[in-house]
């Protein structure tokens, strides 16, 4: 076992899956190696100490031996998201998973993915019901920039020219981006500056402040921009994230 698999490594369970009889397939994220994938050798077995702690979310002190496919030794429970069990809460935090989940597209650390990843399950643990909505679009907004897909909330994509009254801008759900009336695609909707002005608001603000962020009539159409641009930068659609928006 070399020392730095023996080193205690912080984890959040990502995914499980049933290997053989008795043990399991546990997918880890930690901040120092990335997303791994771990054997929980005899988690079936009714003596296992792993019993009841690698649930989804479940945060984690772990131990990993071996390279390939690392053991999971011991694992102590650091917090158990209990109140994601509540059906909004969960629709929600799944969603998010999904999208984060494709954000992890090579093996290696990410400590900002991790923890925007974990903040985002804070956040959804503990912010009001009626903020889950503002959570989903920060934390969408987040993982686009840290995505590199994040275009400049205030000007045209492709010239710079400035949002104004007399020449307000558009997104399209093929381009991506906003565009100025010089160029605006054909399937492009005109964005009001309410949705624009939520969208700053929610980047500027600290993720911390999310649940205290008053109600916006325009939020919803924020919403609808986010998800265009999640779409393209992910290049999948998120069948969740409507479920969690509609509740």
């Amino acid at each position: 076992m070399s020392g730095r698999a023996a080193r205690p490594l912080e984890a959040v369970v990502w995914r499980r899956q049933d290997w053989r009889e008795s043990s399991r397939l546990v997918t880890l994220l930690t901040r120092e190696r990335g997303r791994v994938v771990t054997l929980a050798k005899g988690a079936h077995r009714s003596t296992s100490a792993l019993l009841g702690r690698i649930d989804f979310l479940n945060r984690l002190e772990v131990r990993l031996a071996g390279r390939e496919v690392p053991l999971l030794g011991d694992a102590r429970l650091l917090h158990e998201p209990r109140a994601l069990r509540e059906p909004r809460r969960f629709l929600t935090v799944s969603h998010l998973a999904d999208v984060l989940d494709a954000a992890w597209i090579v093996d290696g650390p990410d400590p900002e993915l991790f923890d925007l990843t974990l903040g985002a399950i804070a956040l959804v643990e503990r912010a009001p019901l009626d903020r889950l909505r503002v959570i989903v679009a920060g934390v969408e907004l987040r993982l686009l920039a840290h995505l590199g897909a994040l275009p400049a909330l205030d000007r045209c994509t492709a010239c710079g020219a400035a949002e104004a009254a007399e020449r307000p801008l558009s997104v399209s759900a093929r381009e991506g981006g906003l565009a100025c009336r010089a160029h605006r695609p054909p399937d492009a909707r005109t964005v009001s500056p309410a949705a624009l002005a939520r969208l700053r608001e929610l980047a500027a603000t600290p993720g911390r402040g999310w649940p205290t962020l008053p109600p916006a009539p325009a939020h919803g159409e924020s919403l609808a921009i986010l998800g265009a641009w999640l779409q393209l930068a992910l290049d999948r659609r998120t069948p969740l994230r409507a479920l969690a928006l509609a509740t």
